[in-house]
């Protein structure tokens, strides 16, 4: 029976694309720029953003490799189940590879990198947007060799946490992991269809605009063929499922919240990608059925998706038969952005920054995004045409300068001056979580020398994951929660950027003067060189010998107290883990202990290191953060309930 099964998913996704190749392809999709002559600010960092993703890139790396420190790595991926999965990009901070949130990548890369095609165009960067996305979707057609068939993890989560080596040093086993027909995985296998389809989008999108690399329309007719089974698939194979539940690696990881999502999201990609109704009608058809349409409120991020359905089929019911049901959505999708804003369904910290409970740098990126989106895309083409035009366009300029705030905020205007990007300003992390970046061969080297950056690399463009709720920042190698960095940080950061290139001519707020003739950063810092070398020596050096003598008294005592602490250190750091996670994030604390146990060996084997409190309180703009802090692993789980008509309809 299941045999069968595959046999129609195959026949179904040949005929609908042998449909969407017999209409006229729905590829412009592009805005126009009002910016003649770019920022060079933000075209460097455009270029710094792509050049991230190299740096994350696993396999066989091509002879133009731009970043030297990098080496081919983990070229053997998929020899366990006989199947190559060398290639794609590694995760975030060390070298695992997840489907999932590289789903949600791509997608955002290709979402962005349709509609903002001309802000990369300014930058001469769409050469390099082409590598950095097809990069992604030649292992994803990798990881889908039949139709209902994913793999979704490469790598062990527990050993690769337990290591913070070089990449030419990854350490074996690198299991993989599939869901299938007898274990599916509806949300996987719907945003990888959506990831798919979003991409033969941006391929024939990129044809178009630039007259070249033809055979790309071949590749991106390939892409839809993968999104169109997978999508078959996710909507055919009862019952709807998570797929933690087939692949339980996943559950401590990226275990996702619900389904239901994807599945939507999905259906109005694939409307987008062939300009079938029927995906549009089936999507709306769903969404109806779902029950607290207005209770999805979280942050569009690798699992939660939905601000960007909401913000796809705003756009898509534009022209839609029914235009109370066009106005609805669009209703709809500014109630969850204005709850947003409002401070309904989020919460700013002092300093302005959209805040959740986790990496927020990213969130607030992903929002800003949408509200830049919606208002480019939608409020200010309706205002054109509407006898509301002012109360629109008020609206865009609303949501447009709260999206601004955001990249302010990023870029350094909030209360500790700190810039979120790696390598990008004085101000910017000097200890992002990053294995092959740090330099480090092992992570009890790691942990023994947390303030050594002289085997370090730097990792350009990279967004890191954002200060706490109080708007401090501990710069801290091994504090992920805050130091990691992310394929799907920088997707929509990027996103913002190449729309930044097309509609915001100025520099970012760092180099041109305040709006109120106040001095930017920039100035303050160059007017702070003092010239008076006398007046300098005169105020430093005797402040120099008080802080040494006091320094020297410290080290000593220090020194008396560090042995009797150390275990006591080591020990407290394990139950406060255990006491924040509980027992099922056994993962977890199990990094956790190898992590204690590594620190331990290195302080009781090389005199003059640091405690572990020590370890946690450096950086610019840091602040002293808890044992509890010493979190290895990117464990950005969610294991929440799911709630809807649909899920209660298809659910285990």
């Amino acid at each position: 029976m299941r045999a069968i099964v595959t046999v129609i998913l195959s026949i179904l996704g040949q005929s609908v694309l042998a449909g969407a190749n017999a209409i006229d392809k729905r590829s412009s999709f592009t805005l126009s720029p009002t910016v003649q002559n770019p920022s060079p600010e933000y075209v460097k960092l455009l270029n710094h953003s792509i050049l991230f993703f190299e740096a994350q890139r696993s396999g066989k790396l091509p002879d133009d490799n731009r970043v030297s420190w990098r080496h081919d790595s983990a070229l053997t991926d998929g020899s366990d189940v006989d199947h190559d999965l060398s290639g794609g990009y590694y995760d975030a901070g060390n070298y695992l590879k997840f489907t999932f949130p590289l789903s949600y990548t791509t997608f955002m890369l290709c979402w962005g990198g349709t509609d903002y095609i001309h802000g990369y165009r300014l930058a001469n960067q769409t050469r390099y947007l082409r590598e950095q996305v097809k990069w992604a979707t030649d292992w994803l057609i990798k990881a889908h060799p039949s139709p209902s068939t994913l793999f979704v993890q490469v790598g062990d989560v527990k050993l690769d946490n337990e290591s913070f080596g070089p990449d030419s040093e990854i350490r074996n086993p690198r299991p993989s992991y599939q869901i299938n027909e007898t274990d599916f995985g509806t949300d996987a296998a719907a945003m990888a269809a959506t990831a798919f389809a979003s991409a033969s989008v941006f391929f024939n999108n990129l044809v178009d605009i630039t007259n070249e690399n033809q055979d790309d329309r071949k590749y991106a007719d390939t892409l839809l063929t993968h999104a169109i089974q997978l999508y078959s698939a996710a909507r055919n194979i009862l019952p709807y499922s998570r797929y933690h539940k087939s692949v339980p690696t996943m559950k401590h990881v990226y275990s996702s919240s619900d389904y239901v999502d994807e599945l939507l999201l999905a259906g109005v990609v694939l409307y987008k990608a062939t300009g079938q109704q029927s995906y549009l009608d089936d999507t709306i058809e769903m969404y109806r059925e779902t029950e607290d349409l207005n209770s999805h409120i979280e942050p569009l991020d690798w699992d939660n998706k939905w601000g960007a359905f909401y913000l796809l089929l705003a756009e898509a019911t534009l022209d839609y038969r029914d235009q109370n049901e066009a106005s609805l959505v669009r209703a709809e999708t500014e109630l969850y952005l204005d709850g947003i804003l409002n401070g309904t369904t989020a919460n700013k910290t002092d300093g302005g920054l959209l805040f959740w409970d986790a990496y927020s740098n990213s969130l607030a990126m992903s929002t800003s995004f949408l509200l830049l989106s919606y208002s480019a895309k939608l409020l200010r083409p309706l205002a054109e045409t509407s006898a509301k035009k002012d109360a629109l366009l008020a609206k865009a300029k609303r949501y447009e300068d709260a999206a601004n705030s955001q990249i302010d905020y990023i870029f350094g205007k909030n209360p500790i001056n700190q810039h979120y990007v790696v390598g990008e300003r004085p101000n910017s992390p000097k200890y992002p979580h990053s294995a092959p970046a740090s330099g480090f061969t092992s992570l009890k080297e790691a942990l023994a020398h947390p303030n050594d950056l002289s085997h370090a690399h730097t990792i350009y463009g990279a967004l890191v994951g954002g200060p706490s709720r109080n708007d401090s920042f501990a710069d801290v190698r091994l504090d992920w929660s805050q130091t990691e960095v992310a394929l799907d940080y920088n997707a929509p950061y990027q996103n913002i950027l190449a729309y930044q290139l097309m509609f915001h001519p100025e520099d970012p707020f760092y180099i041109m003067p305040n709006d109120d003739g106040s001095p930017s950063v920039d100035q303050l810092e160059n007017e702070a060189k003092l010239p008076a070398w006398g007046f300098a020596l005169a105020i430093v050096l005797p402040t120099l010998v008080l802080i040494g003598i006091s320094v020297g008294a410290f080290i000593l005592i220090r020194r008396r107290q560090r042995d009797h602490k150390i275990q006591e250190e080591v020990v407290y750091a394990i139950d406060s883990a255990k006491s924040r996670y509980g027992p099922q994030r056994g993962i977890a604390i199990e990094g956790q202990n190898k992590a204690a146990a590594n620190l331990l060996d290195a302080m009781s084997d090389s005199s003059g290191q640091m405690s572990l409190n020590d370890t946690m309180t450096d950086g610019v703009g840091s602040t002293s953060v808890s044992n509890e802090k010493l979190d290895l692993p990117n464990h950005r789980s969610k294991d929440l309930t799911t709630s809807s008509a649909v899920n209660e309809k298809h659910q285990h």
